[in-house]
């Protein structure tokens, strides 16, 4: 089945938790090939981390 159902294994709240989890690894990976030491010092890394961890709690 495609489309917007075959995902019904996962809960709601595991299907946005997983979108989540994949824009922040791929948003992440952009700006450290973009500006790796801007996204260490001013913290943006950091607090992407920050998001992430809290998506998979």
């Amino acid at each position: 089945m495609r489309g917007p159902g075959r995902a019904r294994w996962l809960t709601p709240d595991q299907q946005i938790r997983l979108v989540a989890v994949a824009s922040l690894v791929t948003g992440a990976a952009r700006l450290l090939a973009e500006n790796p030491g801007t996204a260490i010092t001013t913290g943006e890394l950091s607090r992407m981390r920050a998001l992430l961890d809290h998506a998979i709690a």
